[in-house]
């Protein structure tokens, strides 16, 4: 964050010093105060002490200091009133460089925040640690920007308000930022900007902290060594070593050493997320997580992939990984992987793990949850984390087509006798699971193969083929990360500009990246080279596909349309066609 403030200033005058005094104001140093060459009005200053060095801005309005003001530059239009004391202390770097111990509470992927990190660059620093180089280099970055903003004076930004606060030590406040009835603001950093405005409330503790634009963090929340991404909400917060990336959402819950990729969200005062990854997450009351086996600590981690909820109660012992857009349901000890087996029910039954493959592809409330996400995209401006929001994505296909095979070798020859239930990974999987799963998977798969190529061709120079990954709400080849890591370790990328830039490339060419996959996709399938026609063909079947997908999800829909939904409406009403009529007025057709 470097200061938004091109004021001149200038010296008091023996008669504002004067107007000062009268208004109850006092400074160890009158000197060391120094105004703006235009518009500072002496007279909207009153009762507040002034220690070290002070710059004020123009048409500034400062009131009801109880203790003092001390080291900081005031920018232009900012309100200060009725605060404990404001300071910067000693030599500060507000906030940035703090190490946070996401996702392993022993630290072993600790990351050092700093204004300019991004969700992509979050997951890369503490997931990759298989690549020392470009760890430190990432390392390298966040604390070479961190010696440039380390200051012995902290700034407030142009019409910041800071307004019943108690203790403020160590902070910058950007443009426009809000701050009302914090509790307590130590070392760190709250970005805003004119077309973002940033919010801190009542009862709000914040220690060693770095807060994006437009986020809020509110009534009565406690951080401790946390990053908050753009917009995001925290309220009534208990979170420690926790990162909160765009449009993240916490309410009345506690978070330790958690990475809180895009669209997180929990809002139960009984959930608990510890020690994991979560990615466009959604927390049911009592979500709970083991991180420990009474041996070596609290160093396990869990691993939920885009999409994944937790039902109410829900329970995952540390360590495991569901798959993208998983439901769990129940309590689960036995570590498991659903990774390539997307869009799955997980549920607990007679305290085994049992999988439904593709149940999810058949609930309409996902086609509500990939439906709902762009529209609650609240950044405004320029967006530092790059989100993918399409549904039929490489990412997820690759994982249909592994699902695929995974459930015919499970299931054997066709028509060949076998157990009623078949286990895998430590998880059970019903015969008949199994079989309603892999034909959920084809259709799912010809859909997605559809909808990609359909989209138009790709460049020549363009490879989408192998592995793809969701590098925490960007779609894109591993071989393309690989590639920009390549270059972080050569120094060839040497700023978070430089490394948010090489990612916007691949976030432009992504239609281009996912056509060649689903092209090779195809040809795997075939086994061949794919023609025109053959592509054509995929085509006309995926969206026979869709239209089978989209008969089913329906289907699911009308179940909250069904007598039994209608309970409890028209509570005093005599006739069926008043207790319908109240239905449809709250529910809709």
């Amino acid at each position: 964050m470097r200061q938004n403030n091109n004021t001149d200033y200038r010296q008091l005058t023996e008669s504002e010093i004067a107007i000062l005094l009268a208004g109850g104001c006092e400074a160890d140093d009158w000197s060391r105060v120094l105004v703006a060459s235009e518009g500072f009005a002496p007279e909207s200053i009153c009762r507040c002490r002034f220690k070290g060095d002070v710059r004020i801005g123009a048409r500034v309005t400062i009131k009801d200091i109880t203790s003092f003001i001390s080291n900081y530059t005031i920018g232009n239009d900012v309100r200060i009133i009725n605060v404990g004391l404001l300071e910067t202390k000693g030599e500060s770097s507000f906030g940035n460089g703090t190490e946070v111990a996401a996702i392993n509470e022993n630290g072993g992927r600790s990351i050092r925040i700093f204004d300019e990190l991004t969700a992509q660059m979050a997951y890369v620093g503490t997931l990759y640690r298989h690549r020392p180089v470009t760890i430190g280099r990432l390392e390298e970055m966040a604390m070479r920007y961190t010696q440039q903003v380390s200051s012995k004076m902290g700034h407030i930004d142009q019409g910041a308000t800071i307004c019943d606060c108690k203790i403020i030590r160590n902070v910058n406040f950007g443009t426009k930022a809000d701050v009302r009835g914090a509790s307590l603001l130590q070392n760190g950093t709250i970005l805003s900007r004119e077309d973002s405005h940033t919010t801190v409330g009542v009862d709000v503790k914040m220690y060693d902290f770095i807060v994006c634009d437009g986020s809020i963090v509110d009534n009565g929340s406690l951080l401790r060594r946390c990053f908050v991404g753009q917009s995001v909400i925290l309220e009534n917060l208990t979170a420690t070593d926790s990162l909160f990336f765009a449009n993240s959402h916490l309410e009345n819950c506690e978070t330790c050493s958690i990475f809180a990729g895009p669209f997180t969200v929990s809002h139960h005062a009984s959930s608990l997320l510890i020690a994991g990854l979560f990615s466009f997450f959604n927390a049911g009351s009592g979500t709970n997580q083991s991180n420990h086996l009474f041996r070596t600590g609290a160093v396990h981690q869990g691993i939920h992939l885009r999409g994944v909820k937790f039902g109410s109660n829900a329970y995952t012992m540390l360590p495991c990984r569901n798959g993208a857009f998983t439901v769990v349901v129940g309590k689960h000890r036995n570590h498991g992987d659903t990774d390539n087996f997307p869009y799955s029910y997980l549920v607990e039954k007679e305290g085994a793990s049992h999988l439904l493959p593709a149940k999810n592809l058949m609930s309409y409330g996902t086609v509500r949850d990939l439906s709902k996400w762009p529209q609650r995209d609240r950044r405004q401006g320029a967006k530092r984390d790059n989100i993918n929001f399409e549904e039929c994505t490489p990412y997820v296909g690759e994982r249909f087509l592994k699902a695929i095979e995974t459930l015919k070798a499970l299931l054997g020859t066709e028509g060949s006798a076998g157990p009623d239930v078949l286990n895998w990974g430590r998880m059970k999987i019903t015969r008949k699971a199994a079989q309603q799963g892999k034909k959920i998977y084809r259709d799912a798969l010809y859909k997605y193969l559809s909808e990609i190529l359909s989209s138009g061709g790709a460049r020549e120079d363009i490879c989408g083929r192998g592995h793809w990954i969701d590098c925490s709400g960007q779609y894109m080849p591993q071989s393309e990360m690989n590639a920009i890591l390549e270059k972080v370790d050569s120094g060839e990328i040497s700023t978070a500009a430089e490394f948010k830039a090489a990612l916007d490339r691949i976030m432009d060419n992504y239609c281009d990246y996912a056509y060649d996959w689903a092209v090779g996709a195809v040809e795997e399938l075939l086994g061949r080279p794919a023609s025109e026609e053959d592509l054509a063909r995929v085509i006309r079947k995926g969206k026979e596909s869709a239209a089978k997908l989209r008969s089913i999800t329906e289907s699911d829909r009308e179940k909250d349309f069904d007598v039994a939904a209608q309970v409890g409406y028209g509570i005093d009403s005599l006739s069926e066609e008043e207790r319908l009529a109240d239905f449809k007025a709250v529910r809709g057709e």
